[in-house]
């Protein structure tokens, strides 16, 4: 296709106003302007004021760079005791995982424990090792105390006179 040459134009027509006043000829109603109220007069400050109002504006500023420092001071503080916190229950979470392995390993030696100090290995031992045998009846002796018998500790023992 060859090119076509394209002319563009606006119909104006239509942005005119389709009232029947500007059919009629009649110009369009004018905007009422708004009132202008004049000019207020500035009035030169005198020192006193102007040392009033420069001072007003030193306490403001001063006002805001204050609390602008508070607000930080609170912000430090609440990162800082997160930081606190966080490293608190790291440390708890390491204990607490000490602690579980510490029961786990008493668990552990109380079983081995158990399992060495049975009446039936005790038995055992003292029978193959240690050449031991269980008592015969003929081997007990009872001893009776009356009334009158007592038990005298002599003071030249050593280290047994701690305890009396």
């Amino acid at each position: 296709m060859a090119a076509a040459k394209m002319t563009t134009g606006y119909d104006f027509e239509k942005f005119e106003s389709t009232s029947p006043r500007a059919r009629a000829g009649e110009a369009a109603p004018q905007r009422k302007q708004p009132k202008q109220e004049p000019l207020k007069k500035v009035e030169k400050k005198n020192s006193q004021q102007k040392k009033r109002e420069s001072r007003k504006a030193a306490y403001n500023s001063a006002f805001i760079l204050f609390f602008a420092a508070v607000m930080l001071g609170v912000l430090c503080l609440q990162i800082s005791a997160g930081a606190k916190r966080y490293e608190l229950s790291r440390q708890i979470a390491s204990i607490e995982a000490k602690i579980e392995i510490a029961k786990s390993e008493n668990v552990r030696l109380s079983s081995e424990l158990n399992s060495i100090t049975s009446i039936g290995k005790i038995d055992d031992y003292a029978t193959k090792i240690l050449g031991m045998s269980k008592i015969e009846s003929y081997q007990v002796e009872y001893i009776e105390l009356s009334d009158g018998d007592r038990v005298i500790y002599s003071s030249d023992r050593g280290l047994l006179n701690i305890f009396n």
